[in-house]
């Protein structure tokens, strides 16, 4: 028996045992190495997907369009010039009459349809007050003469004839004398036909009258302007 194997035997050890241990510790240790490795592994697997998932995210994002400023931001100076609404073309459309420019009460005004107006006389009268609200008083005798210059005849039943005087053109009252005659009937192709009216007017309002006339409410307005008769 050796010395070795005596120091065995004292030591109650069996020498098969050192190799063993040896064994099972080299084991142990590449476990440990394997599994740091795989570890390592498994992450660097991992941040390429977390990278690509981030990407595909900021892609997206950027890729919303923005509002723009110029769509969305109000006028902040809206136009303030007026729009003049275009002339109407509805052939149904009422007709609104306008009034010719003025002419001397010495002078024919036309209608544009083929009648025409003028002033035969100017008087001054004391005018007769007769019916409901009137007062009598200095008035204005005026007769107008109507030439019907169309080829049919013409309706004078809707004939009105006003009078304005003086600087702010006050309106004259109407009367019912003396002798007053006012339009109505037919006037017949080429005829002529006379109206009188009296308008009450006071002396110091007779420097500027104005006249109008109208025979149909679908024409225009003619109007005569001059000064009148003395009281």
């Amino acid at each position: 028996m050796t010395l070795d194997s005596t120091e065995d035997q004292q030591s109650g050890r069996p020498r098969w045992l050192v190799p063993v241990a040896i064994g099972a510790g080299a084991v142990v240790l590449a476990a440990i190495v394997w599994a740091a490795v795989a570890s390592g592994a498994s992450d660097d697997d991992a941040a390429p997907t977390a990278s690509t998932s981030s990407s595909a995210t900021a892609t997206a994002t950027s890729a919303e369009p923005e509002p723009s400023a110029s769509a969305t931001a109000p006028d902040a100076t809206p136009s303030t010039e007026p729009v003049e609404p275009p002339p109407s073309t509805d052939p149904e459309a009422p007709f609104v009459p306008g009034t010719e420019p003025a002419v001397p009460l010495t002078s024919t005004a036309e209608f544009g349809t083929g009648m025409s107006a003028r002033v035969a006389g100017l008087e001054s009268v004391a005018g007769e007050a007769q019916g409901p609200g009137e007062v009598s008083g200095p008035s204005v005798r005026v007769s107008i003469v109507l030439t019907n210059g169309t080829g049919a005849a013409a309706s004078l039943d809707s004939t009105v004839v006003n009078l304005y005087a003086g600087a702010q053109l006050t309106p004259g009252e109407p009367l019912s004398g003396p002798g007053v005659s006012v339009f109505s009937g037919t006037l017949a192709p080429g005829a002529e036909a006379t109206g009188v009216y009296v308008f009450r007017v006071p002396a110091d309002l007779r420097d500027r009258l104005q006249i109008t006339v109208s025979y149909d409410p679908t024409s225009t307005t003619v109007l005569f302007e001059g000064p009148g008769p003395a009281a």
